[in-house]
C-alpha cells in the first residue's frame, strides 16, 4: 500500500477552490499526468457520479474509471477507482487565514508484482503530487 499526503494554503477562499478542483474542464491545468477527464454519470457531481480518465503512467495512456464516494460542497471530495489497481483520493478544505488550507491525500492498493515495485512508485507519486499542488498554487497566485 502506498500512502502520500500534501497540504497547502492557499489565498483563495474554500468555494473558490472547491469550485476549481471539482471542475473536470480544468483538472488537466494542474495535474500534470492528465490527458482527459469525462464525466460517465449525467447531471451535476454528486456521491455515485462516475468518472473516466486518462493519465500517462509509465510513458503509457491508462484508462482509469472512477467514481465520487462523498462530495460536500466546500469542505471534502473524495473519489475511488473502479478499475485496478484501487486508489483513493480525497480533498480537505478548511477555511485558513482568509484563504483555504487544502488537505490531499491518497492511497493506492497494491498487489502481486505491483508490490516490489512500491518504493519506486511512492517516491514518483510524492514527486509528482508535489509539483502538481506547487502548480495548482502557481495558479491560484496568478
Amino acid at each position: 500500500m502506498i500512502k502520500h499526503e500534501v497540504t497547502i494554503h492557499l489565498d483563495k477562499p474554500v468555494e473558490q477552490v472547491f469550485a476549481f478542483l471539482t471542475d473536470t474542464r480544468k483538472l488537466s491545468t494542474w495535474q500534470s499526468n492528465l490527458i482527459k477527464s469525462e464525466p460517465l454519470t449525467e447531471g451535476p457531481l454528486r456521491a455515485g457520479s462516475r468518472f473516466r480518465e486518462v493519465r500517462r503512467i509509465n510513458n503509457k495512456e491508462e484508462e482509469i474509471d472512477g467514481e465520487i464516494t462523498a462530495l460536500e460542497p466546500n469542505k471534502r471530495h473524495e473519489t475511488k477507482t473502479v478499475t485496478k489497481p484501487e486508489a483513493m483520493v480525497s480533498y480537505v478544505l478548511d477555511p485558513e487565514q482568509g484563504g483555504t488550507r487544502l488537505t490531499y491525500k491518497f492511497v493506492l492498493i497494491t498487489s502481486g508484482p505491483m508490490r516490489l515495485m512500491e518504493p519506486i512508485m511512492a517516491s514518483a507519486i510524492k514527486k509528482g503530487s508535489e509539483a502538481d499542488f506547487e502548480t495548482l498554487k502557481q495558479i491560484f497566485e496568478q
